[in-house]
């Protein structure tokens, strides 16, 4: 693989219906670029807002770019982390859309370069919480007793509660601690990676780092920024709808002055 397409944060279901109909406009062309392009994609996480599969039902409002993912990866390999608003995916993604799915991390190598990746949920010093909370949802027990709720039920209100999650973690945005995931990032490239990506921040990045990169493509969602590595170097874009534009990372307020 010489060019491998990196995105993140895409939170599809997650705004209004102008923003949600330029979202999926936007995602489709940058879908089309790729495939005359014959370039593999990597999805790191939160390609929806909430994603739950029942075992005959999947969320309908999602059928345009389900399908041109699976006419993708009928020709690519498209591998798709799970997030923290998608972390439920399960057969219909692999069977029938095509997709190679990664629950948490996923190493590869390219052009020479070893790339380690994960969307990056709960790597916060803070996330105790969270981490506990991880466990519970993931739980198979739980998923199988919420799978009794009609779809027409659990759907709804699952999306409910993902609303009210993002809408608190955007009031403390400004302040998002992005240094825990440099920090991380920089420990993995010392170790024993060339490139580190991870998404979940909403902040794009791509920080050098003695022999490697930390890489975040950033909040598509809002900004539609891409990461692309091509021949073992990495690049960040924004997607205007026709053409990628070189983008340059706005640095976050109070987190990186300090890192070393």
């Amino acid at each position: 693989m010489n060019k491998i397409y990196f995105l993140s944060d895409v939170h599809l279901g997650a705004h209004d219906d102008r923003l949600e109909k330029l979202k999926e406009q936007r995602l489709l062309s940058f879908f089309r670029m790729i495939e005359v392009e014959s370039a593999d994609l990597v999805i790191v996480g939160d390609l929806f807002d909430f994603w739950f599969e029942y075992k005959q039902v999947v969320p309908r409002k999602h059928f345009r770019v389900l399908g041109y993912l699976a006419l993708l990866a009928a020709e690519r390999e498209i591998h798709y982390l799970a997030g923290n608003h998608d972390f439920w995916l399960n057969s219909f993604m692999r069977n029938e859309i095509g997709l190679i799915v990664h629950d948490d991390e996923y190493v590869l190598n390219s052009s020479g370069r070893r790339i380690y990746m994960r969307h990056g949920d709960g790597l916060l010093k803070n996330d105790v919480g969270y981490r506990f909370l991880k466990r519970i949802l993931r739980n198979k027990v739980n998923i199988f007793l919420y799978r009794l709720l009609h779809p027409d039920i659990g759907i709804p209100f699952a999306l409910f509660f993902s609303h009210l999650s993002r809408n608190s973690g955007e009031k403390k945005s400004d302040t998002y601690a992005d240094l825990d995931y440099r920090h991380y990032a920089f420990a993995m490239i010392e170790k024993e990676f060339d490139i580190v990506v991870l998404g979940h921040t909403h902040w794009a990045a791509l920080a050098p780092h003695k022999h490697g990169y930390y890489v975040n493509p950033g909040f598509w969602g809002m900004n539609f920024t891409y990461a692309v590595v091509e021949n073992g170097v990495p690049f960040l874009f924004a997607w205007n709808g026709q053409n990628g534009v070189p983008f340059s990372p706005a640095i976050p307020p109070g987190n990186i002055k300090n890192v070393k």
